[in-house]
């Protein structure tokens, strides 16, 4: 290298550093007014109200959850409630020491098929009463029956005026019960979604959104127009399943599944911002599900198979039937070979799994149970999905998360829920919601809002034993009673053979 080369090497380098300051300094000079504003509008503007739009459903004639009672010292739950809450109340005037938790979900949060007795709600007060026991514990069940997530948002926007120290949340299993249409479901990527979400923590992005809904929402209703992209569902729950027919309405209508999934995760996000705006702490619950011992509720072959085709599943059906249990192996092969031209009939993966569980291939039927679960054309049990955006929301918002799917996956023998744990398709046995409380008890002592002092379990197991003993026999007869009715509603012949379909097949 010559020295005329050397000393053009440091001019270079200075050249560079001189283009790189150049463009930081000019970086600076457009983002600092934007940045002053940005401190401005923090300091001289309120921050704006969470936006509570629900943009896939309205409801007409939505009443209050609570209202006063006759003294006006108390909220209760009216009377014309009451076919799908039950009686809960608290006082409308917090006293000091009282901590007040409420409780939001579906007929699993009420404690079905049994009632709030023997709810997790309960357990968990008994629980937080052994622990600390100078604190006024109130735990109220908002468990709606057939309730779905987004009739919870409605419901935790009353509450928070009730003064509330935490909202815990179990839902996720009544999504698809009640009819709405997507027409317009939004395809816009979970990163653009995000990338929103974390803008709107910026005053000025906010700000500048909330200007824009509310003129959309003026021009709306100044142009007589309503917005048809949403259901207006009935103030209380209308499903589908009550009305004559209601299993025949169900068919495979994978836009509404994926708007459905989006809906559900729209609303989780929705509740866990209402939550973190009023700076009330949040549990969120992961469902469980009966996967080994509910077979689907409804199947449907592949509308896309050929007449050859259909002929070839039902023949391979058929002579799996024939077999005796003794020739599991040689079932199971028929099946799958069924499954390899029709692997969306939900009954059929189910059979397969219940081979697999014959063989004690635990993980092979297991993921066989899940896939029937997941093509169930009445999905009266959570999807994957939505276990995932339980999950997500979880950890993106960093809330903390009671797995209760997990706790019984590790507590039955095989890995897979069944019998063992759970009632019917959804609900968990009373040992089941019992666990259920003892998990969120240690997620308050890690949230910090309890501390369980040793010994705590004995005067527990006391408190416990107590309240079983309060429960007479028509509580578990009227249990059984509906436990019952749920049975024949839910639970079809297992390994009866394919009916020929005819539209639809019905399990």
């Amino acid at each position: 290298m010559t020295p005329a080369e050397d000393d053009t090497k440091p001019s270079r380098r200075r050249g560079r550093l001189r283009v790189v300051f150049f463009h930081l300094a000019a970086m600076v000079v457009v983002l600092s007014p934007l940045v002053l504003g940005e401190l401005v509008l923090r300091l001289c503007v309120p921050a704006p109200a969470i936006d509570l739009d629900d943009p896939y459903v309205s409801f007409s004639g939505l009443c209050p959850l609570f209202v006063l009672d006759s003294t006006g010292t108390r909220f209760e739950i009216p009377e014309q409630r009451l076919t799908y809450f039950c009686p809960q109340s608290f006082a409308a005037t917090k006293p000091p020491g009282t901590f007040r938790v409420f409780c939001l979900g579906g007929s699993t949060v009420q404690g079905r098929p049994y009632s709030v007795e023997t709810s997790f709600t309960t357990w968990l007060k008994l629980n937080l009463r052994a622990a600390r026991p100078e604190t006024d514990w109130e735990v109220v069940n908002c468990g709606g029956i057939s309730y779905a997530s987004y009739r919870l948002v409605p419901i935790m926007r009353e509450l928070l005026a009730h003064e509330p120290d935490l909202f815990i949340i179990y839902t996720g299993h009544n999504e698809f019960l009640e009819d709405r249409t997507y027409r317009r479901l939004k395809k816009m990527p979970r990163a653009v979604v995000r990338l929103h979400e974390v803008m709107l923590n910026l005053r000025s992005y906010s700000l500048a959104h909330r200007f824009l809904s509310n003129r959309r929402a003026r021009r709306t209703r100044h142009e007589g127009a309503e917005d048809s992209s949403k259901t207006v569902l009935p103030g209380e729950v209308q499903a589908k399943l009550d009305f004559d027919e209601g299993l025949e309405s169900y068919h495979r209508d994978q836009v509404w599944c994926e708007g459905t999934i989006e809906h559900f995760r729209n609303n989780l996000e929705t509740m866990v911002r209402m939550s973190r705006g009023a700076a009330v702490p949040v549990i969120l619950v992961n469902p469980v599900s009966n996967l080994k011992d509910c077979p689907p509720f409804k199947s449907e072959f592949r509308d896309d198979l050929s007449e050859r085709e259909l002929e070839r599943v039902l023949e391979l059906w058929e002579r799996s039937r024939k077999l005796d249990w003794a020739d599991v192996y040689d079932k199971v092969r028929l099946l799958e070979q069924a499954a390899a031209l029709d692997n969306r009939h939900a009954r059929l993966l189910y059979l397969i799994g219940k081979c697999y569980e014959h063989m004690g291939r635990s993980a092979q039927a297991k993921s066989w149970f899940v896939l029937a679960k997941e093509q169930d054309i009445c999905p009266l049990r959570i999807l994957e999905p939505m276990h995932d955006a339980i999950l997500d929301v979880a950890a993106q918002y960093h809330i903390p998360l009671v797995d209760a799917k997990l706790l019984i996956e590790q507590r039955t023998e095989d890995g897979i829920p069944g019998d063992e744990w759970m009632l019917d398709h959804v609900h968990p046995s009373i040992a089941g919601h019992q666990l259920i409380a003892d998990s969120l008890c240690r997620a308050m002592e890690n949230m910090e809002l309890v501390h369980t002092p040793q010994g705590w379990r004995s005067i527990r197991d006391e408190l416990w034993q107590r309240h079983v003993s309060s429960l007479n026999a028509a509580y578990y007869a009227r249990g059984a009673a509906r436990l019952k009715r749920l049975h024949r509603w839910s639970r079809g012949p297992i390994f009866d053979p394919p009916p020929r379909p005819s539209g639809s097949t019905e399990d």
